[in-house]
């Protein structure tokens, strides 16, 4: 049981379909053609992320008939990106804003960069291009700073 599904039958919710109807509506729904066009996008960090399970639902199946997937670096909340400045309001209201904001000239919410490598493979995958990182290349880790070594014998 996920997170999301103990969090649910804690507060007494029930969802409709249940997660094993849906599975069986997205086996009936989906066939090999549909299966061809479509894309996962999943994120490095996501703990919401249910493309394991939808992949499973066709289990068996040709791997050509298989949805292709992207993995890509952010969290369930990369796609959300907001920004807000002084300069975005209008001019009857950047005086005020810049007065009552304590000099702060810009507000931002979620990653711009990991935004903008989310735009880059969607828009791939729109033009037709294969993933730009597949599964080999998820999970690993980035190592900050630089390494400067000399081997001696």
């Amino acid at each position: 049981i996920d997170l999301a599904e103990m969090a649910v039958s804690a507060v007494g919710l029930e969802f409709t379909p249940s997660p094993l109807d849906t599975d069986r509506i997205i086996k009936a729904k989906f066939d090999e053609k549909v299966l061809k066009k479509i894309r996962l996008f999943v994120f490095d960090d996501d703990n919401l992320d249910s493309s394991e399970r939808f992949s499973a639902c066709f289990v068996g199946n040709d791997a050509e008939a298989l949805p292709t997937v992207s993995y890509l670096p952010g969290s369930h909340l990369t796609p959300v990106y907001l920004r807000l400045g002084v300069d975005d309001l209008p001019n009857e209201a950047k005086d005020i804003a810049s007065q009552v904001s304590g000099g702060f000239q810009n507000a931002s919410f979620g990653n711009e960069e990991e935004l903008n490598s989310l735009v880059e493979e969607v828009v791939g995958w729109m033009m037709g291009k294969g993933p730009s990182r597949t599964r080999s290349g998820r999970g690993s880790k980035k190592v900050a700073g630089l390494i400067d070594a000399e081997i001696v014998d």
